[in-house]
């Protein structure tokens, strides 16, 4: 292979040379001696001499090894200095000082050699080789550097050399190959491999020099690299041969059985190696193997260690040809003691490859809750799949992947499993339904019948079981399907009750998901100062975590987003682009529609013109989506106002129809059906049915789903009587709205009907008693939320008569012309164009024409 043969210049530039001593001690195979050959050549090119000593048991003898040494001096000495080293004599026993005194003289005076090379020093084991050696290398010239070379750290007195910083060390992990490196390498063999599939050998050879030049071997002439790649194992018959030639064989007999007998874990404690090998002694055998260097490394703390992968396999296969269930006997030992050592992850993997049913299934119903729950949903959805199938028609199994399933948003697997879970009978136990229970809630709440779910499952009448894991898998879907029902006490005591078993169980990600939902329920019963706490609890939370951009955030980015709009915080476009961020493409029905139809807000009221437009066409997608009728009434309640409000601002009055007659159907016999049909008549101008519908919806016979369309439904009333001259009723309705939203300062009511509601509240300011804070702040701060120089809203809407007047000021009719046209008199003509130019903020024909361009209506 030397003309496979990869210069490394990052190891060419290391610091070999510069120190007194260099030691290179890494396994067979490594790549020791070739870096230091590739160096070698490089010092003779500068004019340095280097003597190089290969080692071989023959050597291991005091005479053997100081003859050698002194052949290798005289070699590659010049000749006057290499009659001075033929002058002395090596000792024939134990090492005499005298002598170690004379060769450090020969070598200061005539300095013969720059360097000296010791290959495969490791071959050296007699006590008084050794003792020389050190004797040496602690009284080397000034002019002479020394590069040992060695499968693991020789027997010699290294550490006062380290003491005093004299020696330089290269290690297994220096001379792994590089991705880069091994590319090269196989193009100078003739295999030009694709990135992945270098990537692919480099990971599964562990950068290991001889395991690249393995591979490099056998992809010669290969047909297809991709697969012989991925078939490359330790048991491949020239790795095999290379691994017994160069390890395996010189192993101990009871070594190898102890390796072949702790084989099948990737991580091994000193305790589980003592487990499956029956040797009480196995932290001193994996210690001496560490230090061999026989492919076997310590992996984090001092107490694990790692085989390389291909010994790995080389073992496994050598196992299975002495006994055919061995390895599976293994395996399944190994999953029981991580499963004990609550390591369930590595429990899952060794009990698929123990191919055992019985614990494979049992593994899945103990601990999948569990793994779920702690984001391990990927796992066992994986581990399921690839089970035989006796476990995958276990019916606790089917139920533990339906939640898997449901957690990865992966409503077809969910459906699938859930179907299969239903012909396989009723649940055996009580957990066994409360988990089943939860599975089909839970399938409601990513999109479906909700109260339906409720009433199949009894889950809202369902004791919780005592065991912390099932009633927090329980509790997570039992409170949002709660606040669905308007039930928000409940909903708030499960979720409460679920932040503590998940904070107590350390599961990170729900009490995430947990803080966002307890914010969705104060803000669907309007109480926004909550809201703001608890998505600020999320927030914080996530954030140190990593989770800023997090789906299971985006809840919380929402509700923060909304309950900001809602209380005229200029941050709302803010959360909105967070929240949109963090949105994944298929989850919650209720969470992705509230994204996507704050951000459409969001988009409205950050732009103007046609972008406007596109903004509500965009918010009345959403809500005309099947999708749109998975959400719970409280959503339905907050958005459908504010979509009426942008399909009238940009003209589109047939949407806001559509929107009205939607909550109709979804919402029926509704306080917030009649406040939006009052919404839509109050912005045509019809103020008689506008005031009609409010005196009806005023009365407290109604369904409320969410307390801020009763603010609304006020605001709306006080807006209708003063327009018709009530000013008794106007100030009833106006005070009972201020003292419903003053503690939630609740201010979008009054902000959407600005142009209307400014007068009103100086009217009555004084009036409001301990609210009267509440008002002053919000007729300070409104103006900054779209309020023109005038006081006039630049929100209000145009009534039909007005949109269509509007559309003929481009024209070059005159206003009396454009009146004869209409069969309207000049006077009702000039009195509708002077409200054209109050809700617009402008005071001519010019300036109202450019105004309705910015906002999408012309």
């Amino acid at each position: 292979m030397s003309d496979a043969f990869v210069p490394r210049e990052r190891l060419a530039a290391t610091d070999l040379g510069r120190r007194a001593v260099s030691l290179v001690s890494a396994p067979a195979g490594s790549g020791k001696t070739m870096l230091v050959v590739d160096w070698a050549h490089r010092a003779s090119d500068r004019g340095e001499a280097v003597a190089w000593l290969a080692l071989d048991e023959s050597d291991d003898r005091p005479y053997e090894f100081w003859s050698a040494l002194i052949d290798a001096l005289i070699e590659a000495a010049p000749t006057d200095a290499a009659e001075e080293l033929d002058q002395l004599s090596p000792p024939r026993g134990r090492v005499e000082p005298r002598f170690i005194t004379a060769l450090t003289e020969v070598l200061d005076s005539s300095q013969p050699v720059r360097w000296l090379v010791l290959d495969d020093v490791h071959r050296l084991r007699s006590p008084d080789v050794l003792v020389g050696l050190d004797a040496l290398l602690a009284d080397l010239p000034p002019g002479l550097g020394v590069v040992l070379i060695s499968r693991y750290e020789p027997d010699l007195n290294l550490h006062r050399l380290r003491l005093s910083g004299a020696i330089h060390d290269v290690r297994a992990e220096d001379l792994a190959f590089t991705e880069s490196e091994a590319s090269d390498l196989f193009e100078r063999v003739g295999s030009t491999l694709s990135p992945l599939d270098v990537a692919r050998v480099v990971a599964r050879t562990e950068g290991w020099a001889a395991g690249l030049r393995l591979a490099a071997v056998s992809l010669a002439g290969a047909s297809d690299p991709s697969l012989l790649l991925a078939q490359f194992e330790g048991d491949r018959r020239e790795v095999a041969d290379y691994l017994f030639t160069e390890v395996v064989q010189h192993l101990p007999d009871d070594t190898l059985s102890f390796l072949l007998a702790t084989c099948a874990p990737e991580q091994l404690s000193v305790e589980l190696a003592a487990e499956l090998s029956g040797r009480a002694d196995a932290g001193r055998i994996l210690d001496r193997l560490c230090r061999l260097n026989a492919l076997v490394v310590q992996s984090g703390d001092s107490s694990w260690y790692r085989y390389h992968s291909l010994m790995r396999d080389y073992l496994s296969a050598a196992l299975a040809r002495g006994d055919v269930d061995a390895p599976q006997r293994q395996h399944a030992a190994a999953a029981r003691w991580f499963d004990h050592h609550d390591e369930p992850v590595v429990a899952f993997e060794h009990a698929l490859r123990a191919r055992d049913p019985d614990l494979l299934a049992g593994l899945i119903r103990s601990r999948g809750v569990r793994l779920i729950l702690s984001g391990h949903a990927p796992t066992v959805r994986d581990t399921i799949a690839h089970s035989a199938p006796a476990v995958r028609h276990d019916p606790g199994v089917v139920t533990i992947a339906a939640l898997a399933a449901l957690e990865l948003s992966d409503a077809a697997a969910a459906d699938e499993q859930l179907a299969a879970l239903a012909g396989l009978g009723p649940p055996h136990d009580a957990q066994q339904a409360a988990l089943r229970a939860a599975a089909v809630v839970n399938r409601a709440l990513l999109g479906g019948d909700v109260p339906r779910a409720l009433r199949a499952t009894g889950i809202l009448e369902r004791p919780l079981s005592g065991d912390a894991d099932i009633d927090l898998t329980v509790l997570v879907q039992r409170g949002p399907a709660r606040m669905r029902t308007g039930d928000y006490a409940g909903a708030t005591a499960d979720l409460e009750r679920a932040l503590e078993l998940a904070r107590a169980g350390g599961h990170d990600q729900v009490v995430l998901t947990t803080l966002s939902q307890l914010a969705g329920i104060t803000g669907a019963a309007c109480d926004f100062p909550a809201t703001q706490s608890w998505t600020g609890k999320a927030i914080e939370y996530a954030v140190p975590r990593g989770w800023a951009d997090s789906p299971r955030l985006a809840y919380a980015y929402l509700l923060a987003g909304w309950t900001a709009f809602q209380v005229g915080d200029e941050r709302a476009g803010e959360y909105a682009d967070k929240a949109i961020r963090a949105l994944e493409e298929h989850g919650n029905v209720e969470v992705e529609v509230g994204v996507r139809s704050m951000h459409a807000l969001a988009t409205f009221e950050a732009t103007t013109g046609t972008d406007r437009h596109r903004a509500v066409a965009t918010f009345r997608e959403i809500w005309e989506s099947p999708h749109a009728e998975q959400v719970s009434p409280g959503l339905i309640g907050y958005a459908t106002p504010q979509e009426i409000r942008l399909a009238l601002a940009v003209g589109e009055h047939d949407w806001a129809d559509d929107a009205v007659e939607r909550v109709n159907r979804l919402l029926p016999n509704s306080l917030e059906a009649l406040a939006m049909r009052a919404q839509l008549w109050h912005a045509r101008g019809r103020s008689t049915e506008a005031r009609r519908l409010l005196t009806v919806a005023l009365r407290d016979d109604h369904v409320v789903h969410q307390e801020a369309t009763r603010v609304s439904v006020n605001v709306l009333a006080a807006v209708v009587e003063e327009g018709q001259g009530n000013d008794a009723l106007a100030f009833e309705a106006l005070e009972r709205a201020v003292a419903l939203a003053a503690p939630r300062n609740f201010r979008r009511p009054f902000i959407d009907l600005w142009g209307d509601m400014e007068p009103l509240l100086r009217k009555h300011q004084g009036r409001f008693a301990h609210d009267d804070t509440f008002v002053s702040a919000l007729l300070d701060t409104a103006r900054l939320r779209g309020v023109g120089e005038d006081g006039a809203a630049t929100s209000n809407t145009l009534s039909p008569r007005e949109l269509e007047l509007l559309r003929d000021l481009p024209s070059p009719l005159s206003i009396r012309d454009i009146a004869a046209a209409r069969g309207v008199s000049i006077n009702t003509t000039k009195t509708h164009l002077s409200s054209v130019y109050r809700k617009l903020g402008v005071s001519g024909r010019f300036a109202a024409i450019r105004a309705g361009r910015d906002r999408g209506l012309l």
